[in-house]
């Protein structure tokens, strides 16, 4: 597809300005004006205006001075700026594979009210009236906040278009999902702006605006997140790298056994952790973890991982060849991408020596100049992450990037 380019009228580079402030005010705030108008190269003018309106709305507040000198400049700090945080709201629903949660966040991501489900059913339908249910249960229970909410947030572990708000791909369970107007079809319920979004994809958004010690000071990351799936979305210049359909960073289907063609899911994926063990356990193998889960039916990523704290072999080389695999995908990411910052997280990777490993094997394969310059960073995400990541992208879309 070519690439378009427009010019910028006054009306676009005032809106782009505003979003350049916001955007910086969740990586750098508190903050002055002077730091903002020197980050940012923007007039000082152009700076005390937006800033201004700001205020005015109840979205940005002064942090007075400490202990100010009456009559005296000299030495003077300057006057810092920072968001308000409870000035706006969003809600986030995430739509896990085997539970759902859903929460009402402030501005800096913190929660004002949550719950909890098992998974919503598979069906479309029936799965709508559920997030019906959900939402509305977060709008009862907060009549106060109903005015200043910025929108909506859905993770989805699927391929989605934002822009849509259609799910393109996603697990043989959900394939009734596929090709519904999912996104129009809440906002139509609630008449608030919905945004969906992949839910790995979506968690890149917490990382910038709710944990931006993490990603300080790279150009671009790429977040791991090793769950049931694998997925590995990368940012570049703030943005989102998504490809044409929306499957970008779908690592976890990158074949890497060419003999059998098996993907990295198939190998490091926990669906396939878990029957690799169950299988173990069947034949009388991993004597620690047959001790933790005499049924093989009752297995969970939990006993896996104590098993493999505890020292059983069995386990212990399950694992280290999922690792393995993991680190030489990485390294071929490195390799092709060549990326500041590789963030690790989720359920799969909870172990360090787990961690160590991946890295290890990523430095050993990747093909860079220099094989230290990626860093690696590991993130542990709570039960709630999901949906705090689905406020993220309601945040980041309707209140960043929209004026």
């Amino acid at each position: 597809m070519a690439i378009k380019r427009y010019g910028k009228n006054q009306i676009i580079a005032r809106q782009e300005n505003i979003m350049l402030i916001k955007s910086l005010l969740y990586r750098r705030g508190p903050i002055s004006r002077a730091q903002m108008a020197e980050e940012l190269e923007l007039t000082p003018p152009t700076i005390t205006n937006i800033t201004a309106e700001l205020i005015d709305s109840g979205i940005l507040y002064e942090i007075p001075e400490e202990n100010p000198v009456r009559g005296h400049k000299a030495g003077r700090h300057p006057i810092m700026l920072d968001y308000r945080k409870d000035a706006r709201f969003a809600i986030g629903v995430s739509l896990g594979k085997t539970s759902t949660h859903y929460c009402i966040c402030d501005l800096r991501g913190n929660i004002v009210d949550k719950g909890k489900i098992d998974k919503v059913p598979d069906e479309y339908d029936e799965m709508v009236t559920v997030v019906e249910d959900l939402i509305g249960e977060l709008k009862e229970n907060n009549p106060g906040l109903w005015d200043n909410l910025i929108g909506i947030g859905i993770s989805v572990p699927a391929v989605v278009d934002a822009h849509t708000g259609i799910i393109g791909m996603i697990d043989e369970e959900r394939t009734s999902w596929i090709g519904k107007p999912f996104g129009a079809t809440v906002e139509e319920m609630f008449g608030v702006p919905v945004r969906v979004e992949n839910n790995v994809r979506a968690r890149t958004l917490t990382l910038r605006l709710f944990q931006p010690e993490v990603v300080a000071s790279v150009v671009s990351f790429v977040l791991c997140y090793a769950s049931w799936g694998i997925a590995g979305p990368m940012i570049l210049q703030e943005r989102s790298v998504r490809g044409e359909d929306g499957a970008a960073g779908e690592i976890g289907h990158i074949v890497v056994d060419t003999e059998t063609g098996k993907t990295l899911e198939e190998y490091a994926g926990m669906k396939a952790i878990l029957e690799k063990c169950r299988d173990l356990l069947k034949e009388n193998k991993a004597p620690v973890l047959s001790e933790l889960c005499p049924d093989p039916d009752e297995l969970t990523i939990e006993m896996i991982h104590q098993a493999q704290r505890d020292g059983d072999p069995d386990v212990t080389e399950v694992m280290h060849k999922a690792m393995r695999a993991l680190g030489i995908t990485l390294s071929n990411i490195i390799s092709f991408m060549n990326p500041d910052l590789i963030v690790l997280g989720g359920p799969m990777l909870i172990l360090e020596e787990n961690r160590k490993l991946v890295e290890d094997t990523m430095r050993q394969y990747s093909y860079s100049a220099d094989p230290g310059r990626t860093d690696v960073k590991y993130v542990e995400f709570d039960s709630y992450g999901g949906a705090i990541a689905a406020a993220a992208v309601c945040i980041d879309k309707y209140f960043i990037r929209w004026n």
